[in-house]
């Protein structure tokens, strides 16, 4: 079904329509992810009881991904999920019992929500409980034990298990080293709409890493992640426009994603928002701005920023200083 029959559908109420609606949006299926239109479709899905669009919308609450995060929302939709005997919910919900997430922390709770998906054959779960039972007898699960179980979770098609099968292949923890490897583990969490698989697709496409070389593919699956808000991702895609890597320069758009990295608190990206706004390059000059990123890269690390601070405090007055810092402060949008 195209597109736009789907949409057509979906609007008229097909629950089936709105919940695959809600997948295009969420994974980037033949096009850009568009996590708040995939919100509004599994909601409208979700109310009408799909039991995968109330565990996709749960996910997207939980992880605050297109909404603003929502605990208290997530533990709504997974529960409701749960209840209809969606193992993966019932897993989640003994997440958020466990992490006291949107409900008071209770781990006899969280037990009985494992044990639920364990018993329906949720490698996840599985895993939960053989972690707890070898924490109890004081002996860790090895790097193969723990590859069998993330191996079974990605075949019952959690994204984040596929992700961690790439980086065990990557790098020869508990699975023999195999580039080949890790990159299918990585594609097959990418088009799930994983962001840190998209984010490793991209890096290996950059590098040919595993691949041959493609700047573009690069620029696709960047692009695909950082609209998934995943902040590395964005920075490494400004960088690409602002070098004319792979795309036409762009240092609007480059300022653009920085600025969305920066207010993630990736210091590198608030270090480079900063130098764009001090040379006045895909934005208006602002010396108060570029002394406000700087110091906030500064304060969570980034050495070469303290060092821009410094520099700039000689070319600003103590009143800029003092409405750099106060912007600093502020809550971040």
């Amino acid at each position: 079904m195209d597109l736009e029959t789907t949409r057509t559908k979906a609007e008229a109420g097909d629950v089936a329509a709105q919940a695959a609606l809600g997948n295009y949006y969420a994974t980037g299926q033949r096009g850009r992810i568009d996590l708040s239109q995939a919100v509004k479709w599994y909601r409208a899905a979700a109310e009408q009881g799909e039991v995968r669009a109330q565990y996709s919308l749960a996910t997207l609450y939980a992880e605050g991904r297109g909404t603003p995060r929502d605990d208290r929302a997530a533990v709504k939709w997974f529960y409701q999920a749960a209840q209809q005997g969606d193992r993966m919910a019932q897993y989640s919900m003994g997440l958020m019992y466990a992490n006291g997430q949107g409900v008071a922390a209770d781990n006899q709770e969280a037990n009985k929500w494992f044990q639920l998906a364990a018993q329906q054959g949720d490698a996840m779960a599985q895993l939960k409980m053989a972690m707890a039972s070898a924490k109890d007898s004081t002996t860790p699960l090895t790097p193969e034990q723990l590859a069998a179980f993330y191996l079974q979770a990605a075949r019952q098609g959690y994204p984040q298990a596929a992700a961690m099968i790439g980086s065990m292949y990557k790098k020869g923890s508990g699975l023999e080293q195999n580039a080949a490897e890790a990159l299918k583990w990585y594609s097959q969490a990418a088009d799930q709409g994983d962001p840190k698989a998209l984010h490793w697709m991209a890096v290996s496409y950059l590098n040919g890493d595993g691949v041959s070389q493609d700047l573009s593919q690069a620029i696709q699956y960047y692009t695909k992640a950082a609209d998934s808000g995943y902040a590395l991702s964005q920075y490494n895609l400004g960088m690409m426009y602002v070098l004319g890597q792979g795309a036409d320069r762009n240092e609007e758009q480059a300022v653009q994603l920085f600025q969305k990295a920066a207010n993630q608190n990736l210091p590198v990206a608030q270090r480079q928002l900063g130098a764009m706004y001090e040379s006045g390059r895909g934005t208006a000059q602002d010396l108060i701005e570029a002394y406000r990123w700087y110091s906030q890269a500064a304060a969570n690390g980034d050495h070469e920023a303290a060092r821009s601070v410094n520099a700039l405090s000689q070319r600003l007055t103590p009143d800029q200083i003092k409405v750099a810092e106060a912007r600093a402060k502020a809550p971040k949008p």
